[in-house]
């Protein structure tokens, strides 16, 4: 028996993003986009406190992690989140060493 297509979209998982196919789409997929976004982000390295991106797949951890070693991160962190059923994380990057750190914000925020 045929299903109606109520019934087919009834089945189909709902997506929590929108926008346009070239907004949503990277060669590579999601580890290739961050590691291209960290190799950027090492040239503007003095311009910003922590680099930060949104990460959903754990197993693009590994590849990121050694992304941020390449590019000589000196400090990086993973918050881990999760709302129901999605898990998702955020990892935080910067090259700035403690006392650069303190220079910056004093610099900005003091």
């Amino acid at each position: 028996m045929e299903k109606s297509p109520e019934e087919t979209d009834a089945q189909q998982p709902l997506l929590n993003f929108g926008g346009q196919g070239r907004e949503l789409w990277c060669e590579g997929g999601e580890e290739a986009f961050v590691r291209r976004m960290i190799e950027e982000s090492s040239k503007i390295s003095t311009q910003c406190l922590w680099f930060t991106t949104l990460v959903s797949k754990s197993s693009s951890l590994p590849g990121i992690r050694s992304a941020m070693k390449q590019a000589r991160a000196l400090d990086s962190r993973t918050i881990e989140m999760a709302q129901g059923q999605k898990k998702s994380r955020i990892r935080a990057w910067t090259f700035l060493d403690p006392i650069q750190r303190e220079a910056w914000c004093a610099k900005r925020w003091r």
